[in-house]
């Protein structure tokens, strides 16, 4: 008997735990279009992952869910990019708003939500002021005034300073807050290697389990890999015949590996100096392994001939996920690494004038 009494007990202790866990919930009212499905979806580590669809009833939301970490949670449109992002943690939130303009939609929430949504108004504020750059910009454009638009250049680039020197003010007051450690996220993932180490670097450790933290730390590893003085990562890729080329069969000349794309705009225009670098070089011990980061073999294959691409040319075809371009840590292109003739990297990045001057010091 005692020990049924037990068991009831130990059961209805489980069960009063599992009611009082904190739980991310969100509830309101969305008008419009009541069978619309609304999406809930979080920003992890690896990007964007839906957690849920939800159909309405008479607009009603009345949502939870356990959140492994605070991280940025999304809700829109099924099928829409309309949505509304806001940061999320394991507390009671409201939304109220209209599905056809959810982005329009009010949110509140917890303190963290409070803290990025502070920072996200001085965003969209600087946002307002760039779109009326972009119409001065491309009035000046038309006008021909060159003046003009390095004036407006100058103003535009002030303006995102300022926005990312507020941020980073945050962080540096708030270095445990997962506010901060999304930020530098967001603000440096891009950003050469030693940016992103000195802003890491102001994030205190109790922040690893941040998927943001965890995200961008894995990129500076990546980018230590192939920074300039490192052996550069051996790859094989095939080449527009089927035929497998390995990066390293090229050691004894100085190697430029090209990352690009039939449908990237700045690449096909830099295409031209690398030809005439080509011309110039190439019997001189410099050669070019273009890395393609296509996705469909006629464009390329076009691209190499319309813009005259004489050297080696590889790609597997999958796009961003080009495994070489994700070995390179490459995360925009035009994007290039040279190497030295035993494999080295020894610059990155270099284009026009730059690459030229390079490449003749080396040679000449």
């Amino acid at each position: 008997m005692k020990q049924l009494l037990f068991g009831f007990l130990a059961l209805a202790l489980m069960l009063s735990s599992c009611d009082t866990q904190p739980t991310f919930t969100l509830k309101g009212k969305i008008a419009g279009d009541a069978e619309a499905p609304l999406v809930i979806g979080v920003v992890q580590k690896d990007g964007y992952k839906t957690i849920d669809t939800l159909t309405l009833v008479e607009g009603v939301v009345d949502y939870k869910f356990t959140l492994e970490q605070p991280v940025m949670v999304v809700v829109g449109l099924e099928g829409s990019r309309q949505r509304k992002s806001f940061f999320g943690e394991n507390v009671a939130y409201t939304i109220d708003g209209d599905i056809n303009r959810i982005t329009e939609a009010t949110v509140t929430g917890g303190e963290l939500f409070a803290a990025y949504n502070a920072i996200e108004e001085l965003q969209k504020a600087n946002a307002s002021k760039s779109e009326e750059l972009r119409m001065a910009f491309q009035a000046a454009s038309e006008a021909g005034d060159e003046e003009k638009q390095q004036e407006i250049i100058a103003e535009y680039e002030a303006g995102e300073k300022e926005v990312e020197e507020a941020q980073m003010v945050y962080v540096s007051e708030n270095a445990t807050s997962p506010v901060s450690a999304y930020l530098v996220y967001s603000i440096y993932r891009h950003k050469p290697l030693d940016e992103i180490k000195a802003a890491v670097a102001k994030l205190d450790a109790s922040l690893s389990t941040s998927p943001y933290y965890q995200s961008i730390s894995e990129r500076v590893a990546k980018l230590e890999k192939v920074a300039v003085g490192q052996m550069a990562p051996d790859f094989t890729m095939n080449d527009r015949d089927g035929n497998p080329v390995t990066l390293s069969s090229l050691k004894g000349n100085y190697v430029l590996i090209d990352f690009w794309a039939s449908w990237c705009g700045p690449c096909r225009r830099e295409n031209p100096n690398v030809v005439k670098l080509y011309n110039e070089f190439s019997e001189k011990g410099f050669d070019i392994l273009g890395v393609s980061l296509d996705q469909k073999q006629d464009a390329w294959l076009k691209a190499i001939e319309d813009d005259q691409l004489t050297w080696n040319h590889v790609s597997d075809l999958k796009g961003w996920g080009n495994e070489a371009a994700q070995l390179y840590a490459v995360s925009g292109i035009p994007h290039t690494v040279l190497l030295d003739k035993d494999g080295k990297i020894i610059a990155k990045n270099l284009r026009g004038e730059e690459l030229h001057n390079k490449i003749a010091e080396l040679l000449n």
